[in-house]
């Protein structure tokens, strides 16, 4: 009897509006579940990538550590090396090639 007073003094929810908000609920629910999944699996993915890119730039800059740029006057010696060599490579192939009598 307490139903059917609180129904008509208006205090009470239809059958069908309950049915449907709780619907509502039961579908939000779902879809709350579904995006925290999808979110999870994008940090994931995400912390992955972070993680890759991390480890490339270390080994990156390992190699560049390795790596030593030559100073102008390193380069000037080299190349001077260069030319001394290239005079006495001259010179070798010069004599070593028989003379013409003649």
């Amino acid at each position: 009897m307490a139903d059917k007073e609180d129904k008509e003094s208006g205090r009470g929810i239809p059958d069908g509006l309950r049915e449907a908000i709780e619907g509502a609920f039961a579908a939000t629910e779902r879809t709350r579940a579904q995006a925290q999944g999808l979110s999870e699996k994008t940090r994931d993915r995400a912390q992955g990538l972070v993680d890759e890119v991390s480890r490339r730039g270390q080994g990156a800059r390992g190699t560049l550590e390795g790596l030593r740029l030559v100073s102008r006057d390193e380069l000037r010696q080299l190349e001077e090396k260069i030319e001394d060599l290239s005079s006495r490579i001259a010179e070798l192939e010069a004599k070593s090639k028989p003379q013409v009598d003649g």
